[in-house]
């Protein structure tokens, strides 16, 4: 076998994996003329090993291949900042159209961004959630055209669900008072708005932070009252610890005992509470109450919810109520069907569902238009920044040209006008940051939805800036970028233009008409709200709301209301007071009717109002007459509205008479008056209504003022208010 006359291999590849490159040529130059020399005067086998000797020599560190040498990122860098501020500098207007579209964007997309995320948060406090369902029904009455949804369910439901079925863990009924009441410790009396009964075990079913007392049995006893640390505070502003055990007298002047007070609910809670009274208050034997309507199957009106055994499914379970409602409520079994809605689904997801009054609820609808609107504003804005960085080509050519030729790389260049649009989006971010505390309250206003600036700088929004800044700086940065930097120096040397040609223009294009498409869709949507809005400002209500002022007098100052309307009638702007029951949007309720020439029971919407209504209101009367001032006796007669008249097709209504579930014979129509809403125009339907004089239990005073001075009135109507 012939032998290579030439060097191993092995040894000179570790030497080039090891050595300096600007060393190895002479390395391995060396070992190759001494190895010859070697093999020519000692033979093969010597020359092998004096090689290899030889070459593991040379791994010593001075003959190491040193670190890589890398540009100067840092002068680099710097030389990007510089160019882009001057390039600012020096293109004042485009530098104002980009910073004011992407400032426009960003704090738009914060806004919305930190809003969903924050309504998402609701509820999220309470350990159990995941088991909690809220009851709800839809009532269908085929006779009547009903069909909607609703949460006022009665206080039997939830009960009779516990009692017999094994999936209900625990049931708890809660019924937010319609109006304000009067709480009086000593000498001092505060009127609250968010009293609600709920069950003894409201406390140990939702989680709210107990100051003072035990969750676990303070709403046990009747009249027993668990107040708010606010409440407390206003009720008991001296005291110096919790007023456990003290005195309160609330509705019916009965005297409550304060078994508790808890942390007001936090801001992300859809339950609106100043205080709890307890639910045996209101059982018949058992509380001073006594009130058989909340604790029987008729009367509707009260939130119920119920906890499902951990194996528990909710699907199942509801497919079992109809046969239950049969069972125990067979005059409504075909109209009320019982449903089931998680805890977390009932902020967003109850717009179609009536019946939430002293809950905050929220618009899933919402929640998707206003992120669909933070999105193409984003998008339009980087479009916009795309195509004006394009525009300014002709004059950035120059200096793509003089960079090639000096040696800078494509990929140099391309960082350079991303460095530029990632200064954009910083200083645009911080400039948000500074425009949505300046506009957050009247944003606050207009959404009707406290945001703190502090929820701004939670993880997720702080997140959100840097990836608006990343993401404004690949969207709109990387293709002009790529674009600018494209062109060889040949070409940039040749024209002068610096036009965009082959796919770059027809992208502009392409760019340009998504935008023009998206703002029209936008300014479309726009002109559509402000319709929207115009026709609630415009639409005829059926009664005249202007120069009307309504004052909510509560069950206590009722009593009061006689001498109250008295006084405010001294005044010469004040044309005509009216007290009810009943007011516009408020404090009417649906109970059942028999018509004359009606065989079924009719739901029908009930309104309590005394004689100086109409002329308050300036309702027309259409037939007949309505109540006379002074006459008590008008209670024995009922007015009706036009709806009214129309379902039951009557020609001539007047001496008609109707039977109403609480009294005990018909009574006749004496009058009948144009229709007007009582609801939000969400619901555009006006149902058969009856209106009955109530002149001894007011709850509401509506004071028609005159042209006069206003201010000067509503002063003294606050001045009158504070004397009694």
């Amino acid at each position: 076998m012939k032998l290579s006359p030439h060097p191993p291999k092995q040894p000179l590849k570790w030497l080039i994996r090891f050595c300096d490159p600007e060393l190895m040529e002479g390395i391995s130059g060396d070992l190759e003329e001494l190895y010859f020399e070697n093999l020519k005067d000692k033979g093969r086998v010597r020359a092998v090993l004096i090689y290899w000797f030889q070459s593991i020599g040379f791994v010593r560190g001075i003959f190491k291949k040193q670190p890589k040498r890398t540009s100067n990122m840092k002068a680099i860098w710097s030389n990007y900042l510089v160019t882009a501020y001057r390039s600012m500098k020096r293109q004042k207007v485009f530098f104002a159209i980009n910073l004011v579209g992407l400032v426009t964007a960003i704090t738009c997309s914060l806004f919305a961004l930190v809003y969903i995320f924050d309504e998402l948060q609701f509820d999220g406090q309470h350990a159990d959630g995941n088991s909690i369902y809220r009851l709800y029904k839809r009532y269908i009455n085929v006779s009547e055209d009903i069909d909607h949804y609703t949460y006022d369910t009665s206080g039997m439901m939830g009960v009779t669900m516990k009692e017999e079925y094994p999936e209900v863990e625990d049931v708890c009924r809660m019924l937010p008072w319609w109006h304000p009441i009067i709480l009086t410790h000593d000498e001092t009396s505060i009127s609250s708005e968010g009293i609600h009964f709920a069950d003894a075990n409201f406390f140990e079913f939702f989680d709210f932070q107990t100051i003072a007392g035990d969750p676990a049995t303070f709403m046990e006893a009747p009249s027993s009252i668990v107040l708010t640390e606010s409440l407390t505070k206003r009720l008991f502003p001296n005291a110096s610890e919790a007023p456990l055990g003290k005195k309160v007298i609330g509705i019916g002047e009965i005297e409550f005992t304060v078994s508790g007070v808890v942390k007001d609910p936090p801001r992300q809670s859809s339950f609106e509470f100043e205080a709890f009274i307890s639910w045996s208050t209101t059982v018949p034997g058992v509380g001073p109450l006594g009130w058989e309507w909340i604790n029987g199957w008729l009367a509707q009106g009260i939130y119920t919810f119920v906890k499902l055994a951990p194996d528990a499914q909710p699907q199942p379970l509801v497919e079992k109520l109809p046969d239950m409602m049969q069972r125990h409520f067979e005059e409504r079994a075909d109209q009320y069907f019982l449903m089931l809605q998680p805890l977390a689904d009932m902020h967003l997801n109850g717009e179609d569902i009536r019946g939430s009054e002293r809950m905050k609820s929220g618009s899933i609808t919402f929640i998707y238009t206003l992120g669909s609107s933070a999105f193409f504003v984003f998008l339009i804005a980087c479009v916009n920044y795309i195509n004006i960085s394009l525009s300014r080509a002709s004059r950035t050519h120059t200096e793509v040209g003089i960079r090639k030729v000096m040696g800078s790389t494509r990929h140099q260049l391309t960082g350079r006008f991303i460095s530029e649009t990632l200064i954009y989006s910083l200083l645009a971010s911080v400039l948000s940051l500074v425009l949505i505390y300046l506009l957050l309250p009247v944003t606050s206003q207009l959404s009707g939805k406290e945001l703190p600036f502090t929820a701004f700088f939670q993880p997720i929004s702080i997140t959100a800036i840097l990836v608006f800044i990343v993401i404004t700086g690949l969207i709109a940065g990387l293709y002009p970028a790529l674009i600018l930097s494209s062109p060889p120096v040949s070409s940039i040397l040749k024209s002068g233009s610096g036009q965009l040609t082959g796919s770059g223009g027809w992208i502009k294009k392409g760019l340009l008409t998504l935008q023009y498409t998206i703002s029209i869709f936008l300014i479309i949507c726009t002109f559509t709200v402000i319709k929207q809005i115009q026709f609630l400002q415009n639409k005829p209500l059926g009664f005249d709301k202007d120069q009307i002022m309504v004052l909510d007098i509560g069950n206590e100052v009722h009593d009061h209301a006689e001498v109250i309307q008295t006084a405010l009638l001294e005044h010469p702007n004040i044309l005509s007071i009216s007290k009810g029951t009943s007011t516009m949007g408020n404090a009417s309720y649906t109970s059942t009717s028999i018509p004359e020439g009606y065989t079924d029971e009719l739901n029908t919407r009930m309104f309590h109002i005394d004689q100086a209504f109409f002329e308050a209101y300036g309702i027309e009367t259409l037939h007949g007459r309505t109540y006379m001032i002074g006459s008590l006796a008008a209670s024995s007669n009922l007015i009706i509205i036009i709806a009214m008249m129309v379902f039951m097709e009557w020609e001539d209504p007047i001496g008609k008479h109707i039977k109403l579930a609480d009294e005990d014979q018909s009574l006749p129509v004496i009058g009948v008056v144009s229709d007007f809403h009582v609801h939000s125009l969400t619901t555009a339907t006006i149902e058969p209504m009856i209106l009955q004089l109530n002149t001894w239990n007011s709850w509401f005073m509506s004071i028609r003022i005159g042209t006069g001075d206003v201010l000067e009135t509503v002063e003294y109507v606050n001045d009158t208010w504070d004397e009694y």
